[in-house]
């Protein structure tokens, strides 16, 4: 590969990757930060080592990158076509999120990924070390990305969903460091001939993470995964199904009871490390148990319509159950998800949204925009020094063939001025801008005919313009709709770039409350400002 082609190549997956971030919004924000840290890390690993060393290795570096963003891409698309597929992807990472919000009530804990593979079972990889037979060899990656992986099948059986709470026990077992410190425990450590394969951390890991199970699924879970020990047989890495049983149920009970379980055998040595590890969850278990069959958290629901499954309920009846209770007011939801009331306001408070005008090749500079200056009549700018005004303003008035028939300016006071920021220039750049500026388009407005005002205002509550929005439900439907552009400074911030939101409303209409309030801001800032005389 030429130096030419590398270089190619290695600019448009910068362009790739930032391509993929801007089309995660559908993610919750700790998972949109373990993606970009991901990203990030790869990218950083991929600047490092010798510069001869990686001119050599050229190939090998960008195709590395370009398997670390396949990996991403392949672990975040699943879940965003599920999500607009179906419910039931959503509802089982509510329950896991649920579980994960009450695990972190003493610690605070992202997430893991839950996504969807041609598995028998589900499975926890902790930093997405996943077999390449499943990703196609983009595996080349060691990503700080935590990943439960699902069989297709199971999401539509909610009754079973505790299952995944097990896989959710290895993240936390992983980031708090259970086993380690379990197998340091006195009882535990240093007696390999007496513990045998509970001296080491793979059975001892197993057992944490069923019990983890249970206290962040309740009772309903242990249930859950009892039977799923008695109908499953297990590889070698796992304890025999009887000692997991018999591991989950004295700990779970032992947690419940606050009593430490007796007996001499392996198993019985384990649940009595684990009780003393977990005891302080009592509390929750307890409080999980007496609401085992009426709580409304989402991640005691699988438990509790496993249950139902045990008393025969059909699996159409428990889904519909399911469906059901995630449709309720009443299920506590993470605090990222929109509810139904969430998702009304939000649609109303867009109903009257437009785009922002902005100057093309660009995102987010804004410009004074020549369509709205070429419909409208009437028109009222608040901003800082109206600099890029007046050869917009001159545009307008050639291609409109008429004047304006009222234009208002609002500009910052000295003060006000001087902290912000336009366009690389402060301070006192920006005074004598504002000066020269409305100098000239007084000297403009006044030869065109333009009746207007000109006033300096000293508190930057907003900057906005106004188009035809005072007397728009007596102006026939006809007429172009009334326009309000508005944004917020924030300190130290480009003002161009500040954030922005535009609406608009059909003439012959009354003005909707959010627009109304705009109005009455830009009435009150007239009361507050300074007019400018024409001496």
């Amino acid at each position: 590969m030429t130096p030419a082609v590398n270089e190619d190549r290695l600019r448009r997956l910068h362009q790739r990757g930032e391509a993929f971030f801007q089309g995660l919004s559908h993610m919750p924000p700790e998972h949109r930060q373990l993606l970009r840290r991901a990203w990030e890390e790869a990218l950083k690993a991929g600047e490092a080592g010798d510069a001869r060393k990686e001119a050599l290795n050229a190939t090998l570096t960008v195709s590395r990158l370009d398997s670390i963003l396949c990996l991403l891409e392949r672990i975040t698309r699943t879940s965003h076509w599920l999500d607009g597929q179906g419910v039931w992807f959503g509802q089982a990472r509510h329950c896991l999120l649920d579980a994960v919000g009450h695990a972190g009530a003493d610690m605070p804990l992202p997430p893991p990924f839950l996504t969807v593979e041609p598995i028998d079972s589900p499975l926890y990889v902790p930093r997405a070390r996943i077999p390449g037979t499943w990703l196609a060899q983009a595996t080349p990656a060691n990503l700080p990305l935590p990943v439960v992986l699902c069989p297709g099948n199971l999401l539509e059986e909610p009754w079973a969903w505790a299952t995944l709470f097990h896989e959710l026990g290895h993240h936390l077992d992983a980031a708090r460091r259970d086993t380690v410190e379990v197998l340091a425990m006195p009882e535990l450590r240093g007696q390999p001939d007496t513990l045998g394969a509970w001296s080491g951390e793979k059975w001892v890991s197993e057992v944490i993470a069923d019990l983890y199970a249970g206290l962040l699924g309740g009772p309903g879970a242990v249930e859950t995964l009892k039977a799923a020990f008695t109908v499953k047989p297990m590889s070698s890495s796992h304890p025999s199904d009887e000692d997991r049983i018999r591991v989950l149920e004295a700990a779970w009970t032992g947690v419940r009871d606050g009593k430490v379980p007796t007996g001499t055998t392996p198993a019985d040595i384990v649940a009595r490390a684990l009780v003393e590890r977990f005891g302080t969850w009592r509390s929750r278990v307890v409080r999980d148990c007496a609401q085992a069959d009426t709580a409304v958290e989402a991640r005691l629901l699988p438990g509790r319509l496993y249950r139902q499954h045990t008393h025969g309920a059909s699996p159409d009846a428990l889904r519909e159950t399911c469906q059901a209770a995630f449709a309720s007011d009443q299920m506590v939801r993470p605090l990222w998800v929109l509810t139904e009331a969430h998702l009304k306001t939000l649609a109303g408070a867009m109903k009257n949204l437009v785009n922002t005008r902005v100057q093309p090749g660009t995102e987010t500079l804004k410009v004074p925009p020549v369509d709205l200056m070429i419909r409208h009549e009437r028109i009222s700018f608040v901003g800082a020094t109206h600099g890029q005004l007046l050869p917009k303003l001159k545009e307008a008035r050639e291609r409109r063939g008429r004047p304006h028939a009222h234009i208002e300016l609002f500009a910052l006071a000295d003060a006000p001025l001087r902290e912000l920021i336009l366009g690389g220039r402060s301070g006192e750049v920006l005074i004598a801008e504002r000066d020269a500026s409305l100098g000239a388009l007084r000297d403009y407005l006044s030869q065109e005919g333009v009746p207007h005002r000109v006033f300096l205002f000293y508190q930057p509550y907003f900057f906005a313009s106004y188009w035809d929005v005072e007397g728009v439900e007596a102006r026939p439907a006809s007429a172009p709709p009334a326009h309000i552009h508005v944004s917020s400074a924030q300190w130290g911030m480009d003002l161009r770039h500040a954030v922005g939101q535009d609406l608009e409303s059909p003439s012959g209409q009354p003005l909707p409350m959010a627009m109304q309030r705009r109005v009455e801001a830009l009435t009150h800032l007239r009361r507050l400002s300074r007019e400018l005389t024409s001496s």
